[in-house]
């Protein structure tokens, strides 16, 4: 967030102190200090009055404002300087650059699909890639849109979305590390950060289910016996997990005990979806996953929760090869623990900032019905013993 000390907050101040008159609010007492200011209270201002007032000191008057909850209630007033970040100023290239490493991956996935069905044709191989980059794109994309849907509807100043570059799946990578977009003001009731974390979720679900079934109808089925020798030759590769909602997307497309679904590059674009929301769903940092479950607990039990999801994601890996699964589906669950350990420990171990209103106590109830069922849906079920 982009905050920082400026003169005129005090030029400001007396219309600020003549907005609380005029609200109702008595401030007691003003205190100056080098980079904010803050207003002690007789009471706290209740939540509805204060959003209003939130929304117009943004926009009016350029001033991120806090309630914080101490002895007595404090409203801090920061300063709101509009300045990019440094991604977002170069969002073009990233973009640009996002969609060639992403094509890149569509071309080794489609690759892998020719080897099955023998279609070595070049306006093949080039359809199928661009069909996964363009797919792959926008689904990473209608997630971030919906955070900026909601984002504004609660009167948040938002940039992005951007995609981000990463090495294509021939160095071992996916082609991006997904989209962003950046929130440079905070949610001002516990309801809006909910529906912040929800909403992008939800979005990208929805895209992803319906790129999904009409993947499910483009990949081929072919017999076991083709697929152990395809296998063995190198050309396939068992999928060790996938998840539940993937796996229940199948049933429309009913298969005998002797026949394998080879993915088309669009359902591996769910498959891959699927698993990119899974891991932002995690309650770590602010994550999406974490805005919701923050909205709904404190923060000491939040980061309680937050410093187990590591150990509890390995302790499954664990717990699957003593059941008997494949080692594939162990590697997959460490490699979510590793990755999920990662996160915590470069932006997890602060915790979350909440909401801008401390005294709000508002709840989002079918949000938290929403972010388990998505979490349900995109949890990685073992399929290989």
């Amino acid at each position: 967030m982009s905050y920082q000390y400026q003169n005129s907050l005090h030029q400001k101040l007396g219309d600020i102190l003549a907005l609380f008159s005029r609200a109702g609010i008595l401030v007691e007492e003003s205190r100056i200090h080098p980079f904010f200011v803050d207003l002690v209270l007789s009471r706290p201002v209740e939540p509805r009055l204060f959003k209003d007032l939130y929304t117009q000191l943004l926009r009016e008057y350029n001033v991120v404002s806090f309630q914080l909850k101490g002895d007595k209630p404090v409203v801090r007033l920061v300063p709101f300087v509009k300045k990019e970040s440094t991604l977002y100023r170069h969002r073009w290239l990233l973009t640009t650059t996002a969609f060639v490493t992403i094509f890149f991956t569509g071309l080794g996935v489609a690759q892998g699909l020719t080897l099955v069905t023998g279609d070595q044709g070049p306006l093949i191989l080039l359809t199928n890639a661009a069909l996964y980059t363009l797919f792959f794109s926008l689904a990473l994309l209608v997630h971030e849109f919906g955070h900026l849907y909601v984002s504004r509807r609660a009167g948040l100043i938002v940039e992005g979305p951007v995609l981000l570059p990463a090495p294509p799946i021939q160095l071992g990578f996916l082609g991006t590390f997904g989209a962003v977009i950046y929130t440079k003001t905070p949610p001002c009731t516990k309801k809006d950060l909910a529906k912040l974390g929800l909403s992008g979720p939800i979005f990208g679900l929805a895209a992803a289910t319906v790129i999904g079934i009409v993947g499910t109808y483009l990949s081929p089925v072919i017999s076991y016996e083709a697929a152990a020798e395809l296998v063995e030759k190198g050309s396939l590769e068992l999928v060790p997990v996938a998840s539940l909602g993937l796996i229940l997307m199948q049933y429309l497309r009913p298969l005998s005990p002797q026949e394998v679904l080879v993915m088309h590059p669009l359902l591996f674009v769910t498959y891959v979806m699927y698993l990119i929301t899974f891991i932002n769903l995690l309650p770590i940092g602010q994550l999406d996953g974490g805005h919701v479950v923050r909205s709904a607990i404190g923060l000491r039990e939040f980061n309680l929760v937050s410093s187990l999801v590591p150990a509890i994601l390995i302790g499954t890996g664990l717990a699957l090869v003593f059941a008997g699964f494949s080692a594939g589906a162990f590697n997959y669950y460490i490699g979510l623990g590793v990755v999920s350990l990662v996160m915590y420990l470069l932006f997890g171990r602060r915790g979350h900032p909440g909401t801008a209103n401390q005294y709000d106590e508002s709840t989002c109830r079918w949000c938290l019905f929403g972010y388990l069922l998505a979490l349900i849906l995109t949890a990685p079920v073992p399929l290989v013993l």
